[in-house]
């Protein structure tokens, strides 16, 4: 199987082994091999065998999680982030059945950062609602909706389920446009973790969104959403005439 002649290098060869080894019995999300197991199998010390696993952790075929071992790693959502597309229009375009479950609905007061990016004053009323999303009945993003009861009472009564900028089309009109994204990794709190149903210290990506209404230009929504890093990859673009 190891070709010590080769130009190849051995942890080179042992990675591709791995991948073929990946395609024939293992789906994403399993558990792969230990180092020892791996070791054994090819003839090789651990360091090499490292030196694979690291190579396919870094092209995203294989995840480490701390404590825990190596896992086969899933295939990561294609999100786009430009004006008009929404997360629901992303996941469908992947081919991927989405569905969108509310956590809780609330009203709260302006305050700090909520007060500022929707541009109220502080005391003004604000809807909240948490969701959780899930493509193909796995955790993707815990996101957390703010905007102005003015402007949209309709959503705290009606509001049940899926997609929260469709929603808002069909009962008020309103096309949001997102105007920007603030993008960051994080670790997540324990609450987090548990409803992401994510193992061990795994990271986050952590997304602030303003949208305003295409029509008006008012500021309608602020959102920060919570994504499993491990499900996800982002595409900014930077072409102010993409749509």
């Amino acid at each position: 199987m190891i070709d010590r002649y080769s130009p190849e290098k051995i942890y080179m060869q042992i990675a591709k082994a791995i991948e073929s080894d990946l395609q024939e019995g293992f789906e994403a999300g399993d558990l792969y091999l230990s180092e020892k197991t791996l070791t054994e199998k090819f003839g090789v010390n651990r360091h090499t065998v490292r030196r694979s696993i690291e190579e396919l952790v870094k092209q995203g075929v294989l995840e480490k999680r701390h404590g825990f071992g190596t896992f086969v790693a899933e295939k990561r959502l294609a999100y786009r982030i430009k004006g008009h597309q929404r997360l629901t229009e992303a996941v469908e375009a992947n081919g991927l059945s989405v569905e969108t479950t509310v956590l809780s609905k609330s009203t709260i007061l302006a305050r700090g950062s909520i007060a500022e990016n929707l541009q109220l004053k502080n005391g003004e009323e604000v809807i909240q609602v948490n969701t959780l999303r899930k493509i193909d009945n796995k955790e993707l993003a815990l996101i957390s909706h703010f905007l102005p009861k003015a402007f949209c009472p309709e959503v705290l009564e009606s509001y049940e389920s899926g997609s929260l900028g469709s929603f808002l089309i069909n009962v008020y009109g309103i096309k949001a446009k997102r105007i920007s994204s603030l993008v960051s990794s994080a670790m997540p709190n324990a609450s987090d973790n548990f409803q992401l149903g994510m193992m061990g210290s795994q990271p986050i990506l952590k997304v602030k969104t303003l949208n305003k209404d295409d029509v008006s230009g008012k500021i309608i929504e602020y959102s920060v959403s919570r994504f499993r890093s491990d499900m996800i990859q982002l595409e900014i673009l930077i072409n102010p005439e993409q749509p």
